[in-house]
């Protein structure tokens, strides 16, 4: 997946505040006319397959000129190419990943558990992120998290709903106990509160052989790069996401964030059906999974270079220059 850009990106220091600020997306298709500058705040409600979107495809319906349309996320030209009339920027949510630039002193890594993986807002993704895991014996509660219920038959549905009549072959990697999907794995933590939360987490981290990054709507088709990774990097921990196809493509492309791919094979990033991406990243880890606490910090120790790297690109704010650079 080629990573091809044409907006603009813009840092600001805290959040917007406006009249045109819509996180409630729905509110959009009450608008009959559309304003000369909007700013939509987080994924959007994510994108098909094609690059499309039913926001902004109404707001490019309702325009007369032009829409200065501000995004947190890069947006691909395919995107500008569907909505003539809209100009896109990239609102860098800044005051979102600045927190964690506090934070230079992390435990010891010291492995003693395979996955980490910590799912709080309910949907979609998430709920067929954490059923995997416990399918694959990967979902420790002392180490991960699962702030929502649910029951086997919504897996059993989302899963036909993006596998159609191979319902019954990849359902079977789903599929565990109903008392797991009852259950509420949560740690005392508060939204977007990261100086907090990292210390909540930091153990769970640096225990942890690979933290699964349970990315916002990995149910999406468009890339979006939330803060959530950091966790791992300021804790010079490894992780892969489960998150849209071309995520680490972008992460490692656009923001300079280097992959781990002495060891793991990323073949699972561009794959476009979210829930044979998923099958494929676990199954691609799940080789590491009967190896000794040894052999995972032998493992460490041949990504230490990128691990470093990735801990220096974020706390010199480097990425934040390459960003800028992106478009110049």
């Amino acid at each position: 997946m080629a990573i091809e850009n044409s907006n603009r990106i813009i840092f600001r220091e805290t959040p917007i505040n406006d009249e045109y600020r819509y996180t409630d997306y729905y509110k959009i298709l009450e608008l009959t006319s559309a304003p000369d500058e909007i700013v939509l705040a987080d994924t959007l409600g994510g994108f098909d397959p094609v690059l499309q979107n039913r926001y902004l495809a109404h707001l490019n319906s309702i325009t007369d000129q032009t829409c200065t349309v501000w995004l947190n996320q890069i947006t691909p030209d395919q995107v500008q190419q569907h909505y003539p009339k809209l100009d896109f920027c990239m609102d860098f949510p800044l005051w979102l990943w600045n927190p964690l630039s506090t934070y230079n002193m992390h435990p010891e890594v010291a492995f003693k558990n395979f996955v980490c993986s910590f799912n709080g807002a309910e949907h979609v993704s998430r709920k067929l992120l954490v059923a995997i895991l416990e399918r694959f014996g990967y979902f420790d509660p002392d180490y991960s998290t699962k702030n929502f219920v649910y029951d086997n038959d919504a897996i059993n549905g989302h899963v036909r709903d993006f596998v159609g009549e191979q319902e019954n072959f990849y359902g079977k990697f789903f599929q565990h106990t109903a008392e797991f999907g009852q259950q509420i794995h949560t740690i005392n933590y508060s939204r977007f509160d990261h100086n907090s939360n990292i210390h909540a987490l930091e153990q769970r981290l640096t225990q942890s052989f690979v933290n699964i990054i349970s990315e916002s709507l990995a149910t999406s088709y468009m890339p979006f790069v939330s803060e959530k990774f950091l966790y791992s990097v300021v804790t010079r921990g490894l992780f892969v996401a489960y998150a849209q196809p071309g995520w680490h493509e972008q992460l490692e492309n656009c923001y300079g964030f280097r992959k781990y791919d002495k060891i793991f094979d990323y073949a699972f990033d561009q794959v476009s059906n979210p829930i044979k991406r998923l099958l494929d990243l676990v199954t691609m880890l799940s080789k590491f999974s009967c190896l000794s606490t040894a052999d995972w910090h032998d493992l460490y120790l041949i990504e230490l270079d990128t691990i470093e790297h990735n801990y220096d690109h974020y706390f010199s704010g480097r990425y934040l220059e390459q960003l800028k650079r992106l478009h110049d």
